[in-house]
């Protein structure tokens, strides 16, 4: 594993449970205040017992297939050009995409948890499973799959351009 993609890795887990962790403290201060500060207004608009409003947003893949698509688009017309500034766009990009989704999935971990401390709800994790297929893309997409990466196939890479470049939209059609 290359030294980019193990930090990736690194500020990906930190990411995750740093965004967990602050759920659940975030809602058990809630939590604190609706029991013991019932009279201020924004206490009453928090729906505590709710599932996690973000978990249709994650399973909803629409979102994350019209970024990949775009994205693989993207790095195959890149790959036909030499633009130092492109490829780390697209990189800066792909890997920022690949946090704010573990963001988001620590989110909604850390308001799991605390609906099963604090009410014994069971935690479900199939309605996350297509965030975390896009989650993978992304993350190969921002590692193994990067334009200064594919940049090192010499001319092969504008075989692979052209791939992605007819990927991209097969990849928003059929999913």
């Amino acid at each position: 594993m290359s030294k980019d993609f193990t930090d990736l890795l690194k500020v990906l887990a930190a990411t995750v449970l740093v965004f967990a962790v602050s759920t659940l403290a975030m809602l058990y201060v809630i939590l604190l205040l609706a029991q013991y500060g019932a009279d201020l207004p924004m206490v009453g608009s928090l729906p505590l017992s709710a599932p996690p409003e973000l978990v249709p947003l994650l399973a909803d893949t629409r979102l994350w297939t019209t970024l990949g698509a775009t994205l693989v688009t993207a790095t195959g017309i890149a790959l036909f050009f030499t633009s130092t500034t492109i490829d780390m766009a697209l990189l800066i990009t792909a890997k920022a995409v690949t946090v704010v989704m573990v963001a988001l999935l620590g989110f909604v971990g850390g308001h799991m948890a605390y609906l099963q401390l604090t009410e014994n709800t069971a935690i479900r994790l199939a309605p996350l499973t297509p965030a975390a297929i896009a989650l993978l893309g992304f993350l190969v997409l921002a590692s193994v799959l990067s334009v200064p990466n594919l940049r090192r196939l010499g001319n092969l890479r504008f075989i692979v351009a052209i791939g992605f470049v007819l990927l991209g939209p097969v990849l928003l059609i059929a999913l």
